[in-house]
Parts: structure tokens; C-alpha cells; sequence
């Protein structure tokens, strides 16, 4: 399954008058690191009888029971989700029909078991948005390779219009290599700004990172980092991998500038908003661009089987096509807000 907005709506809309139980785990290749298969899968078991334990603690006795007829069936998944040939996979049970929808996801998602009215997305909203499309340039003694780096993979090699080198006097000018930094930044800068990437990881000469950073303002929040090591002759798959930990970093360094850029702009023109109700309500007018949240310091007080404050905004925004950005470990600043805030449109 493709991580789209249109995608984790359709999950969204997964709907059950009992409830849909949610579960999430990742493949062997994203999770390699941290445990082996049989313990992804008792983990996962794990996470299935906390929802039931909670369940019966809140006094849903009727819906634990309903839970608990169907469990045989979500188990049998727990092999198959342990060992997913993909990034992440995800299973969605209704109670009421007890028929599992499987997909596999090209990003991971962790471990997450929800019971919910509805198919729990925030795990999807999450990844779409570590995924979003980024670029990664070679930069060479001649030339300059552009690359679209999309869901953990290599997806799209651009064409970029780099002029020949100048001689004689102009050779300083061209840094001794085969094109102009100054031309090629500026044709950078256009394809980001195009492409609406916000991550930009360029490898081969320092000074062309210094260039676009440097250079006219873009039009939104872009990190620029220098990648380190030689990259060439490498296939696309192990330049995806190559390439993980920076994407990670500088989606981390982006998230801190969006909290930075949201609070700058609640406190200067009140074009952004802060806190859960004030987002809500902004949601539920259609008025918001982009929604910043940090679910481990959004709560909810409702019993389960419950949509929990941080999902409920994330749909809100979804049927409204704004921007969704969960942060992971970013979101200290808007502790004092409950972990939430908004850009306007």
C-alpha cells in the first residue's frame, strides 16, 4: 500500500459499531536491529491482551468478550506480520464481521495494538510523513546527479541544466569543477521548491550545500545537510540505505524548525494556534494548513474502546487536506500547550 492521504483515509473509514482492532508491526529488514521474529511476535501477542485487559478494566465486559471470540483469528496473523517481506504491515479486524484486512506498508511503523470505532491511522500519518519525498545530489568533478529519495527508497532521478565550465578568468568562478556552484544551487533551489521537498542531502562538495543555504529564501522550512563518504557507483537500494540515518536527522532538525516556525507565528501575527482546543476548533472550521502534534503528550480521558484525542485531530485534518506532522522527540517546546499546535491557512 502506497502512503498517501487518500490511503490512510480509506483505512480511516474502516469503521465498526464494536470496534476495529488495529495492529501494527515492522518486517525483518526494518527491525533487524532490534529483535529476531519470535520476539516481534510475542510482542505483539503482548499488545493484544493489554487491549483486553484494558478493555475489562473499563468495564467493556460485552466488547472484551466480542474481542476475545475473534483473537484466535488476529493470532494467526502475528507469524505473518513478524515476517513481512516489507518495511511495516499492519492488520485491521472489525469486530462485528471478524474479517482481517492485511496491507503491507513501505515504511516502518513499530509496534502498536488500538481498539478503536475506526482503523487507528496515526501509525500511517506518521510514516507518510518520515516518507515524504527528499532529495538526495552527488555532486561530481563534472557533473551533479539529482535524485528524489521517496518512502525509504530511491524513487526518481531529475534532470538539472548545468552550463559547461567557463575558462581562462572565470575558472575560480566555476570552483574547478565542471559546472557553476552559484548556477547549479539556484536550479537546485527550484527543484526543491517544485518538489516541495523539505530534506536535501548533498554529497560530493561542501560548497554546494553553503550555496543553496544560503541563497534566496525558499518558500518553505527545507534542511540542507552535507553527506559524508563516497557514493559512487552505488545501486539505488544501497543508497536508500545509505542515506537512512541522514534523512532521519534531518527530519528530526526539520520538526524542531516547524515547532519553532508555529510558535514564532502564534506569538507575532496569530497565524498559528496553540493547544487542543483551539486546534479543534480551528480543524473543525476547515482553517488549518498544517497540523503539528506530538501524540505521546496528547491524553484522553474517555474509557476504550476510544479515538483518542491525538487520532481525532489527525482525521480532522485528513478530511480537510491539511499537512500532518507527528513529531518524534521534537516536541518539547509545545509541552506547555499539550503538544499540539497549528498553522492557518
Amino acid at each position: 500500500m502506497n502512503l498517501t492521504p487518500e490511503s490512510i483515509r480509506a483505512i480511516d473509514a474502516i469503521a465498526d459499531p464494536v470496534g476495529v482492532l488495529s495492529l501494527y508491526g515492522d518486517g525483518p529488514a526494518a527491525a533487524a536491529r532490534r529483535s529476531s521474529p519470535a520476539d516481534r511476535a510475542l510482542a505483539l501477542r503482548r499488545r493484544l491482551q493489554r487491549v483486553e485487559a484494558g478493555l475489562r478494566e473499563a468495564g467493556s465486559a460485552a466488547v472484551a468478550d466480542r474481542y476475545r471470540r475473534w483473537l484466535p483469528r488476529i493470532e494467526s496473523q502475528l507469524f505473518r506480520l513478524a515476517h513481512a517481506s516489507s518495511p511495516g504491515a499492519a492488520v485491521f479486524l472489525p469486530l462485528s464481521s471478524g474479517r482481517p484486512l492485511r496491507v503491507d506498508l513501505p515504511m516502518p511503523v513499530g509496534e502498536h495494538a488500538r481498539l478503536e470505532p475506526t482503523g487507528h491511522v496515526m501509525p500511517l500519518v506518521a510514516a507518510h510523513d518520515e516518507g515524504r519525498p527528499a532529495g538526495v545530489v552527488v555532486a561530481r568533478r563534472s557533473s551533479v546527479q539529482v535524485l528524489e529519495w521517496r518512502q525509504g527508497r530511491i524513487d526518481e532521478e531529475l534532470d538539472l541544466p548545468i552550463p559547461s565550465r567557463a575558462r581562462g578568468s572565470d575558472r575560480n568562478r566555476w570552483g574547478g569543477r565542471g559546472y557553476r556552484i552559484d548556477a547549479v544551487a539556484e536550479g537546485l533551489r527550484r527543484v526543491v521548491e517544485e518538489r516541495g521537498w523539505r530534506r536535501l542531502l548533498i554529497a560530493g562538495d561542501p560548497r554546494l550545500r553553503a550555496a543553496v543555504a544560503c541563497g534566496r529564501p525558499l518558500r518553505h522550512d527545507v534542511e540542507v545537510r552535507t553527506l559524508a563518504g563516497e557514493l559512487e557507483g552505488m545501486s539505488a537500494a544501497d543508497l536508500a540505505v545509505r542515506v537512512a540515518a541522514d534523512m532521519d536527522a534531518a527530519q528530526r532538525q526539520y520538526e524542531w524548525r516547524l515547532v519553532e516556525r508555529v510558535l514564532d507565528a502564534a506569538l507575532y501575527d496569530q497565524s498559528a494556534v496553540l493547544g487542543a482546543d483551539a486546534v479543534v476548533a480551528a480543524l473543525e472550521l476547515g482553517l488549518v494548513e498544517h497540523l503539528v502534534i506530538d501524540p505521546s503528550r496528547v491524553a484522553s480521558d474517555a474509557p476504550p474502546p476510544r479515538t483518542a484525542a491525538a487520532e481525532r485531530m489527525a482525521e480532522l485534518a485528513l478530511a480537510s487536506g491539511a499537512e500532518i506532522t507527528p513529531l518524534e522527540g521534537t516536541g518539547a517546546r509545545l509541552a506547555d500547550v499539550g503538544g499540539v499546535a497549528a498553522l492557518l491557512r
